[in-house]
């Protein structure tokens, strides 16, 4: 092969040209220290070779470059080396230490069997490296084991920035690894800010499309003013995926801070040793918002603290809906058919509580719907501690009955009773009189008796001695009764019941028996007590089958 220029040095440089004048009278020729040209053979213009120095030394004056190399079809500039940088560029002022420009290939072009391809170093506000490029990425990095291309900035600049006009600045692809890695330790490892696409876009078959790291700050951070500030999208695995604290971070000041969306996985998955895994913060919008067409909306798992934590100042902390508005109930839409009957929050716990809730002014849960709470369990439905209050009418289906720890084997058994039962919604007072010198007495009852009750009944019964002639001498009046008829100084207890005649219980009459809706007709409340088998039992609803119950992690 012919070379224009051919320079070797064992020790300085092997080829130095410097002009001070500028050259006219042909067109190839410029004002440039070594110009090589081979038009014949299609070779190589100038080229430099040392074995410890360098191979082709350029310094440029004022805007010019150092080096400058142009072609139609190859690099403009090829720089090889097996230990060093293939090329070195430091420029002056604002312009760049190595600049390329191509039609059809990268504008710079670096290989480097163990170190780096292109090394870059700009001072002030100007890139270590900048690539402009038509079509391709404008820098191009390619290496077998280490970092295809690698940019340290100072200050607050990144260390490597790419700007396109319709794909993406920078773009990574990896066979094995990382497709773009960023490592940050005051600032984000990978910054991105688009005005209409994704601020950094990340595709991968096998591993993370975008995958940052960094101490201090978020390992991936992206601003947009019109779509999603990180965009994420993955056939196999997770679209987005972060380990710090936190792992992802999305910050919104109208919209969603972080949205994912995933057609067999998950949209958006956290993953965080110590800290949250996902972390949401909106001042007007939605913090985190979760989506799934089958599947849950969210599933977050934690080795050792809560696995989901919401907080809200002024509105709901965790909102979650299910299904679709069935006709007639103001959804204005058709309903599946079947409908989703599923919960809108489920809480799966191996040994503690399902689901939890806490408040430190209001209630605990609030419950609303046709059955605002519906509680079933193998041992107990429910477990109260503290006091019960029902603004209704109690419904057993049962018996109702209250277990003490038996007052003379407390530590061994307990002690059960029911309650009395009526057809009738009774009140029951009883009591102890002293009868007079003429076996009379008068049986003062509270001031609010005959406002509560009607429909009295009496019972007597003389104490230590018979009276036959004991009876009832003036029915109850004025809040009080009489009784006569005993032994002068005798004992009488007495017992009287009255029906609740108040506005609540006269709104909300017993009825004894009542035919049963025709949804329950032929079913039983204890199917089980009639030899029937528990499918045709009705009250308690049924427990849905849950396919979709996590495995134990």
């Amino acid at each position: 092969m012919t070379f224009g220029v051919w320079g070797d040095s064992d020790v300085g440089a092997g080829v130095i040209g410097s002009s001070d004048t500028p050259m006219t009278g042909t067109t190839h020729v410029r004002a440039a220290g070594v110009v090589g040209i081979n038009e014949a053979a299609q070779g190589v213009g100038v080229e430099g070779f040392c074995a410890q120095g360098t191979g082709v030394l350029g310094v440029g004056g004022a805007d010019q470059p150092g080096v400058s190399g142009k072609a139609d079809t190859g690099p403009g500039v090829l720089g090889t080396s097996t230990q060093g940088p293939g090329v070195t560029g430091q420029g002056g002022g604002a312009s760049p230490g190595v600049s390329g420009n191509a039609a059809a290939g990268p504008g710079v072009s670096g290989t480097s069997a163990q170190g780096v391809g292109v090394i870059g170093q700009g001072a002030g506000a100007a890139a270590g490296v900048s690539g402009q490029a038509e079509a391709g990425p404008g820098v191009l990095g390619s290496s077998a084991h280490g970092v295809g291309v690698a940019g340290q900035g100072a200050d607050a600049s990144p260390g490597v920035s790419g700007q396109a006009d319709a794909g993406p600045g920078v773009i990574g692809t990896s066979a094995r690894g990382a497709g773009l890695s960023g490592a940050g330790t005051a600032g984000p490892g990978v910054s991105g800010t688009s005005t209409g696409a994704p601020g950094v876009s990340g595709s991968s078959t096998s591993s993370p499309g975008v995958t940052g790291t960094s101490p201090p700050g978020p390992g991936v951070a992206g601003t947009s003013t019109g779509g999603p500030g990180v965009s994420g999208t993955s056939t196999g695995g997770p679209g987005l995926l972060g380990t710090g604290t936190p792992g992802v971070a999305g910050t919104s000041p109208n919209g969603v801070g972080v949205t994912g969306t995933a057609d067999p996985g998950p949209g958006v998955s956290g993953i965080s040793t110590a800290g949250t895994g996902v972390s949401g913060i909106s001042e007007s919008g939605t913090a985190v918002s979760a989506t799934s067409t089958s599947g849950f909306g969210l599933d977050a798992t934690s080795e050792s603290f809560v696995a989901v934590e919401a907080f809200s100042h002024n509105g709901v902390g965790v909102s979650a809906s299910c299904g679709h508005p069935e006709p007639g109930n103001g959804g204005g839409g058709s309903s599946p058919d079947p409908p989703n009957r599923g919960p809108a929050i489920r809480g799966h716990s191996w040994f503690g509580a399902g689901a939890e809730g806490l408040s430190e002014y209001g209630a605990g849960v609030n419950a609303w719907g046709s059955t605002g709470l519906t509680a079933s369990g193998s041992a107990l439905g429910a477990d109260i501690t503290g006091s019960l209050r029902v603004n209704g009418v109690i419904v057993s289906a049962g018996s109702a009955r209250f277990v003490i720890d038996h007052p003379l084997d407390p530590t061994e058994n307990t002690l059960t009773h029911a309650f009395v039962a009526s057809p009738e919604q009774k009140n029951v007072y009883d009591g102890v009189v002293t009868l007079d010198d003429t076996g009379a007495a008068t049986v003062t009852l509270p001031d609010w008796f005959d406002a509560l009750n009607q429909h009295f009944r009496y019972q007597l019964t003389a104490l230590d001695a018979p009276a036959p002639d004991l009876h009832v001498s003036a029915r109850i009046s004025g809040n009080s009764f009489s009784v006569a008829g005993g032994p002068p100084g005798g004992q009488v207890s007495w017992q009287v019941t009255g029906v609740r005649l108040d506005k609540w219980a006269r709104a909300n009459p017993v009825t004894p028996v009542a035919p049963k809706p025709a949804d329950q007709r032929g079913l039983f409340l204890h199917p089980t007590a009639f030899d029937q088998p528990v499918e045709r039992g009705i009250g308690v609803p049924p427990v849905p089958v849950r396919n979709d119950v996590p495995k134990e992690r």
